[in-house]
Parts: structure tokens; C-alpha cells; sequence
């Protein structure tokens, strides 16, 4: 539990820090938020995640009332009051307001900092983590918007719950017309011969912040990377798999629907750009 959130322009203990029931982030899942992680006090690609902020709020008519300098101001309190190394959610909901759906009934947002402690789950990079396809589907993109870093994860949190009910860490969604789009919580990613492939935004999928910067990292170093459609085949025929979030960086895969992937233990690429991302966060 965290020292101090940031609740609406005043830092408070975390049982002082309350939203009102007709909070329309709390009665329809109504806002937006961002995961980032600090490390040793400064966080990662902080530019990029308020930019995208500030895309999904402009996207869903919701008008932050601070400017990013003062939202980088009080990120920065969030630190010195909870400690250097931290996993951080920034989180803007539409506020209070009488029920209905109107964004127009709540003229003034919420906005909350919490932050916890943030560490590794060593198994993950020892062994590997376990996957599967889960039957849920990923949202049809011109219905929902996986661009827009909502609040409303009903459809993740049904992929959640086959992904526990199967003892998995991680489950992948597959669109409608069955191309591989994302996970619960992640992005995906896979090595074949060499190059570096993950799905194309066009199959319905958030473009994680983490996904861009390994990205970035693989073509720096020369590595093929290639954005498209992929199938669940392809997954099933890589040599290595990995998936990535601002919490956990890059997870490499040893199992995925009961299949061994690749030699069934972290692979060579995935190590080596899972060291150049930390290396990134040191700079």
C-alpha cells in the first residue's frame, strides 16, 4: 500500500482518497488511464505515455484539467513521497455526474495517482511463462476503439478469467477473423528465423508504449521487425515468443497451449532485447 495518492490536486493517504458513487468511471467505466514504471526515481518513456493520454482523451471529448507539466509535477510528488522505484497508474475519469451516459453531465473530471512497489517475477525469466489462445475475442475495432487506453476492460477481464481457469499467466485474443491481435494485458511478440515479428495495429490491438521501444531496440541492433497479420499457426511454429507491458517488460514465453515453444526456455533473442530494454531504463 502506498504512502500518499494523488486525488484531484491534493495528496492523502490512500483510505482519505474517495470517489464519489456517481463517478461515471466508477457507473460505466467511463475515462482513461496510463501504467508507466519509474526506475530509480524516473519514469520510462514518460513523454510517450502522457502523449497518449492526452490522444485518448481528446479522442473521447474528455478535457484533463491539467496540463502535462502539472501532471509530470505531481508524478514526480508521487515519487519522493512513495519511493524511487515504483509501477504507477494515471487515471482520468469522466467525474460525477447524474446517471445517464452523456459525457456532457459531468463537467469536471477525476484524476488519480496511485502507485506500488514495483519488482520481477523471476520464474518468468528463469523458465518462461505459460500461454494460451483464449475463445474470447478481442473487441471489433470500429466498435471500441483499442487505441483509446480505456477504463472499460470487461473484454480483457473475461480473457482473464479462461486465462486462470487454465493455470496460465497470460492469455492471447484472437479477432474475428481469427488473426492474433494482443493479450489480456500485453503485447505480443514473435522470432522466426531470425527477425522479429508482432500484429499489425490494423488487427485490433492497443500500440503499447513497451511494444514500440522493443521496436525501436530490435532495429538498433540491425533485427528485422515486421508489423502484420499473424495466425495462430505462427505462434505455434516460432522459435521463441515473448510479450510486453510497462510492468513487466518483456516476458518470454515457454509454453503456449501445452506446446513447448521453441526449446521450451527463455530464447536467445528475447534475453538479448529483454537486456537492451533494461539497459534503456538505466539511461
Amino acid at each position: 500500500m502506498p504512502d500518499y495518492v494523488f486525488f484531484n490536486g491534493e495528496f492523502s493517504p490512500p483510505e482519505e482518497a474517495k470517489i464519489s458513487v456517481f463517478d461515471h468511471g466508477f457507473l460505466y467505466g467511463d475515462g482513461i488511464f496510463e501504467t508507466m514504471r519509474a526506475y530509480d526515481g524516473r519514469i520510462f518513456l514518460l513523454g510517450e505515455h502522457l502523449d497518449r493520454l492526452f490522444r485518448s482523451a481528446q479522442d473521447l471529448e474528455l478535457k484533463i484539467p491539467y496540463t502535462g507539466e502539472e501532471l509530470t509535477e505531481a508524478l514526480r510528488q508521487t515519487i519522493s513521497l512513495n519511493g524511487q522505484n515504483l509501477l504507477i497508474r494515471l487515471t482520468v475519469s469522466r467525474g460525477p455526474g447524474p446517471a445517464g451516459i452523456d459525457p456532457r453531465l459531468c463537467p469536471k473530471p477525476t484524476v488519480v495517482i496511485t502507485s506500488r512497489e514495483s519488482g520481477y517475477n523471476e520464474r518468468f525469466y528463469t523458465e518462461g511463462a505459460k500461454a494460451l489462445f483464449v475463445k474470447t475475442l478481442r473487441n471489433l475495432a470500429g466498435a471500441t476503439r483499442p487505441d483509446i487506453k480505456s477504463m472499460n476492460f470487461l473484454n480483457n477481464i473475461l480473457a482473464k478469467i479462461e486465462t486462470n481457469r487454465a493455470g496460465a499467466d497470460e492469455g492471447f485474443m484472437l479477432n474475428h477473423l481469427g488473426q492474433v491481435t494482443e493479450g489480456t494485458v500485453s503485447n505480443l511478440f514473435i522470432v522466426r528465423n531470425g527477425n522479429l515479428a508482432t500484429p499489425a495495429l490494423e488487427a485490433g490491438l492497443l500500440e503499447g508504449i513497451t511494444r514500440h521501444k522493443v521496436i525501436v531496440l530490435a532495429r538498433e541492433e540491425g533485427i528485422t521487425v515486421e508489423e502484420q497479420m499473424l495466425l495462430k499457426n505462427d505462434f505455434y511454429t516460432a522459435d521463441e515468443l515473448f510479450y510486453t507491458n510497462s510492468g513487466s517488460e518483456i516476458v518470454p514465453v515457454a509454453v503456449l497451449d501445452g506446446r513447448r515453444v521453441g526449446s521450451g526456455r527463455p530464447g536467445e533473442m528475447t534475453l538479448k532485447l529483454l537486456k537492451l530494454y533494461r539497459n534503456a531504463t538505466r539511461q
